[in-house]
Protein backbone atom coordinates (compact mmCIF):
# COMPACT_ATOMS: atom_id res chain seq x y z
CA UNK A 1 0.00 0.00 0.00
CA UNK A 2 0.87 3.54 -0.67
CA UNK A 3 1.91 5.75 1.67
CA UNK A 4 2.19 8.89 -0.10
CA UNK A 5 0.72 10.29 -3.48
CA UNK A 6 3.34 9.37 -6.09
CA UNK A 7 4.02 11.92 -8.77
CA UNK A 8 6.19 11.40 -12.51
CA UNK A 9 7.33 14.47 -13.63
CA UNK A 10 10.08 15.04 -16.44
CA UNK A 11 13.61 15.00 -16.13
CA UNK A 12 14.66 18.15 -14.95
CA UNK A 13 17.90 19.90 -14.93
CA UNK A 14 20.07 18.98 -11.79
CA UNK A 15 18.20 15.13 -11.48
CA UNK A 16 20.83 13.12 -12.67
CA UNK A 17 23.31 13.00 -9.56
CA UNK A 18 20.30 11.65 -7.38
CA UNK A 19 19.10 9.64 -10.47
CA UNK A 20 22.49 7.95 -9.72
CA UNK A 21 22.56 7.50 -6.62
CA UNK A 22 19.16 6.01 -6.70
CA UNK A 23 20.81 3.66 -9.49
CA UNK A 24 23.51 2.73 -7.85
CA UNK A 25 21.79 2.02 -4.31
CA UNK A 26 18.67 -0.21 -6.34
CA UNK A 27 21.72 -1.94 -8.33
CA UNK A 28 23.96 -3.10 -5.47
CA UNK A 29 21.93 -6.00 -4.61
CA UNK A 30 21.53 -7.09 -8.19
CA UNK A 31 26.01 -6.67 -9.14
CA UNK A 32 26.26 -8.65 -5.97
CA UNK A 33 23.98 -11.40 -6.84
CA UNK A 34 25.60 -11.40 -9.86
CA UNK A 35 28.92 -12.02 -8.40
CA UNK A 36 27.67 -14.66 -6.06
CA UNK A 37 25.90 -16.59 -8.97
CA UNK A 38 29.37 -16.40 -10.99
CA UNK A 39 31.96 -16.41 -8.64
CA UNK A 40 34.82 -14.29 -7.70
CA UNK A 41 36.68 -15.41 -10.30
CA UNK A 42 34.37 -14.59 -13.64
CA UNK A 43 33.02 -11.89 -11.59
CA UNK A 44 36.17 -10.39 -11.44
CA UNK A 45 36.27 -10.33 -15.32
CA UNK A 46 32.78 -9.80 -16.21
CA UNK A 47 31.53 -7.41 -13.81
CA UNK A 48 34.61 -5.11 -12.90
CA UNK A 49 32.85 -2.50 -14.50
CA UNK A 50 29.11 -2.42 -14.42
CA UNK A 51 28.42 -0.17 -11.91
CA UNK A 52 30.49 2.51 -14.50
CA UNK A 53 29.03 1.49 -17.68
CA UNK A 54 25.81 1.56 -16.37
CA UNK A 55 26.18 4.84 -14.97
CA UNK A 56 26.96 6.09 -18.22
CA UNK A 57 24.04 4.13 -19.59
CA UNK A 58 22.07 6.64 -17.30
CA UNK A 59 24.27 9.73 -18.45
CA UNK A 60 23.52 8.37 -22.14
CA UNK A 61 19.89 8.03 -21.45
CA UNK A 62 19.17 11.65 -19.37
CA UNK A 63 21.69 13.35 -21.97
CA UNK A 64 19.36 16.04 -24.90
CA UNK A 65 18.70 14.00 -27.86
CA UNK A 66 19.08 10.78 -26.82
CA UNK A 67 15.85 9.77 -28.20
CA UNK A 68 14.82 8.13 -24.96
CA UNK A 69 12.24 9.77 -22.19
CA UNK A 70 12.81 9.96 -18.31
CA UNK A 71 10.64 10.22 -16.01
CA UNK A 72 11.28 11.12 -12.66
CA UNK A 73 9.28 9.50 -9.75
CA UNK A 74 8.36 11.90 -6.47
CA UNK A 75 7.05 11.10 -3.24
CA UNK A 76 5.95 13.74 -1.03
CA UNK A 77 8.73 15.78 -3.12
CA UNK A 78 11.23 13.93 -2.64
CA UNK A 79 13.01 12.27 -5.93
CA UNK A 80 12.30 8.10 -5.17
CA UNK A 81 12.81 6.56 -8.60
CA UNK A 82 13.32 7.28 -12.17
CA UNK A 83 11.87 5.26 -15.50
CA UNK A 84 13.19 5.78 -19.00
CA UNK A 85 11.34 4.47 -22.20
CA UNK A 86 11.46 4.27 -25.68
CA UNK A 87 8.21 4.26 -28.02
CA UNK A 88 8.92 3.00 -31.87
CA UNK A 89 5.95 4.72 -33.23
CA UNK A 90 6.04 3.35 -36.94
CA UNK A 91 6.20 -0.07 -35.07
CA UNK A 92 3.75 1.18 -32.17
CA UNK A 93 5.98 -0.94 -29.55
CA UNK A 94 7.31 0.59 -26.61
CA UNK A 95 9.92 -0.22 -24.29
CA UNK A 96 10.49 0.43 -20.49
CA UNK A 97 14.16 0.57 -20.08
CA UNK A 98 16.43 1.38 -16.95
CA UNK A 99 14.51 2.48 -13.81
CA UNK A 100 14.86 2.06 -10.09
CA UNK A 101 13.16 2.95 -7.42
CA UNK A 102 15.36 3.69 -4.36
CA UNK A 103 14.97 0.64 -2.22
CA UNK A 104 13.86 3.10 1.07
CA UNK A 105 10.35 3.70 -1.21
CA UNK A 106 10.20 -0.49 -2.47
CA UNK A 107 7.59 -2.65 -1.92
CA UNK A 108 4.82 -0.24 -1.61
CA UNK A 109 3.83 -0.24 -5.21
CA UNK A 110 5.23 2.45 -6.02
CA UNK A 111 7.06 0.63 -8.80
CA UNK A 112 4.29 -1.09 -10.50
CA UNK A 113 2.15 2.92 -10.21
CA UNK A 114 5.37 4.40 -12.17
CA UNK A 115 4.93 1.29 -15.14
CA UNK A 116 1.13 1.93 -15.37
CA UNK A 117 1.84 5.44 -15.24
CA UNK A 118 4.46 5.10 -18.25
CA UNK A 119 2.30 2.22 -20.11
CA UNK A 120 -0.79 4.82 -20.13
CA UNK A 121 1.72 7.57 -21.68
CA UNK A 122 2.39 5.04 -24.28
CA UNK A 123 -0.49 3.99 -24.95
CA UNK A 124 -1.75 7.43 -25.66
CA UNK A 125 1.32 7.92 -28.32
CA UNK A 126 -0.30 5.29 -30.31
CA UNK A 127 1.54 1.96 -28.68
CA UNK A 128 0.28 -1.40 -28.97
CA UNK A 129 2.56 -3.43 -27.51
CA UNK A 130 5.12 -2.40 -24.43
CA UNK A 131 7.75 -4.64 -23.44
CA UNK A 132 10.35 -4.51 -20.75
CA UNK A 133 13.65 -7.02 -19.85
CA UNK A 134 14.53 -7.84 -16.19
CA UNK A 135 17.00 -10.70 -14.79
CA UNK A 136 15.88 -13.69 -13.98
CA UNK A 137 17.97 -13.92 -10.45
CA UNK A 138 16.54 -13.40 -6.99
CA UNK A 139 17.81 -9.68 -6.79
CA UNK A 140 15.19 -8.75 -8.98
CA UNK A 141 12.26 -10.91 -7.76
CA UNK A 142 10.89 -7.54 -6.48
CA UNK A 143 11.34 -5.60 -10.10
CA UNK A 144 9.67 -9.15 -11.47
CA UNK A 145 6.62 -8.87 -9.01
CA UNK A 146 6.03 -5.23 -10.10
CA UNK A 147 6.17 -5.57 -14.05
CA UNK A 148 3.33 -8.55 -13.54
CA UNK A 149 1.57 -6.05 -11.03
CA UNK A 150 1.36 -4.04 -13.96
CA UNK A 151 -0.06 -6.57 -16.16
CA UNK A 152 3.63 -7.49 -18.34
CA UNK A 153 3.36 -11.45 -19.34
CA UNK A 154 3.90 -13.42 -20.81
CA UNK A 155 7.50 -14.45 -20.27
CA UNK A 156 10.42 -15.44 -22.29
CA UNK A 157 13.32 -17.03 -20.37
CA UNK A 158 16.85 -15.58 -21.20
CA UNK A 159 20.46 -17.26 -19.85
CA UNK A 160 24.08 -16.33 -19.85
CA UNK A 161 26.33 -18.60 -19.46
CA UNK A 162 29.83 -17.82 -18.66
CA UNK A 163 33.58 -20.35 -19.03
CA UNK A 164 36.95 -19.25 -18.13
CA UNK A 165 39.50 -20.17 -21.01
Amino acid sequence: MMTSEPQLRPLEPGDLPRLQQIRKTAFAPVFQSFRDIVGQEIAAIAFTHADAEQAKLLDDLCAPGSGHHVLVLTIGGAVAGFVSFTVDTAQRIGEIGLNAVHPDYSGKGFGTWMYEQVLARMKDQGVILATVSTGGDAAHAPARRAYEKAGFGPVIPSLSLYRLL
